[in-house]
């Protein structure tokens, strides 16, 4: 079986955010390194908050979760990231509001064969 286009691969970043600084963040986030990811194919899905209300004295958690057709878009979106020099600079400066990040890349168990060739 070949990779299909139809496949959609999901890029989930997870930030959880200096306490207080969360609705900053987002904003800057959707401002400075959104844009850049449209650019390189990435559709934002939704941006989510935990918990479920902006925290002062405590981190809340971003999760963004991005998707993009097939795996060799993905492939291409993170070659053209690796070659953006604002991509790194954009993390660097994130590391000021962030106390950590994860992110993770999947697909449905449904797209599996079609985003794995096999």
């Amino acid at each position: 079986m070949t990779r299909t286009a139809e496949a959609t691969v999901y890029i989930v970043d997870e930030m959880m955010v200096r306490p207080g600084r969360a609705r900053a963040f987002l904003a800057a986030y959707l401002e400075r390194y959104a844009p850049g990811a449209e650019a390189r194919g990435l559709t934002l899905e939704r941006a989510l908050i935990s918990p479920p209300v902006w925290l002062d004295d405590q981190s809340n958690t971003v999760t963004v979760t991005w998707t993009v057709a097939g795996v060799d878009a993905w492939w291409q979106q993170r070659w053209a990231a690796g070659r953006d020099p604002s991509v790194a600079q954009w993390w660097a400066d994130a590391e000021d509001w962030l106390v950590s990040r994860n992110r993770s890349t999947s697909c449905t168990v449904e797209d599996l064969a079609a985003v794995t060739g096999v």
